[in-house]
């Protein structure tokens, strides 16, 4: 049961981010970040490698519907999903009782932010790095808060049947 779940939560994963392509931006390579939702409701399911794997599997498939698999966007989104799981999980697990989802997502978006700007350094001049930066981690902020308070919600009204 427990590799069924694992599969679920990354196939939705998945299908989110694949899903999230089509929402109008303002920026076009800013993304909301919502794919990341099941990877946070997961934190009390899952331990830390079937997180990864489900990580992995929603960043390979939502760049190979991209047309971006293997490029340096799909290098920049998985350095930010890594440095989101291996950052945010762990703080999870430190203050579970004590926090929200909401503050997993800001400090979520932060380090996946974090992780696509160091790796934007090997891409793109560090001026525009620095000025994209600005608006990465404004608008970071504001969808780690509406990602987790969605969590939250979600959260909320299922966990008898996710986590029951």
């Amino acid at each position: 049961m427990r590799k069924e779940k694992t599969a679920y939560f990354a196939a939705l994963s998945a299908f989110i981010g694949i899903f999230e392509n089509f929402i109008p931006l303002p920026v076009p390579i800013l993304r909301l970040g919502i794919s990341n939702i099941p990877v946070i409701l997961g934190f009390e399911l899952f331990n830390f490698k079937e997180l990864i794997f489900i990580i992995l599997f929603k960043t390979v498939f939502s760049h190979l519907f991209r047309g971006t698999l293997f490029s340096y966007p799909f290098l920049i989104g998985l350095s930010g999903s890594i440095m989101f799981i291996i950052t945010t999980y762990p703080f999870y697990l430190l203050l579970k009782n004590k926090t929200s989802f909401i503050s997993i997502g800001i400090i979520g978006s932060f380090f996946h932010n974090t992780g696509q700007l160091i790796v934007s350094m090997l891409f793109l001049p560090y001026s525009s790095i620095v000025y994209f930066g600005i608006i990465l981690y404004s608008l970071g902020f504001i969808t780690g808060v509406i990602n987790g308070i969605i969590t939250n919600c979600i959260y909320n009204k299922y966990r008898r049947y996710i986590y029951g």
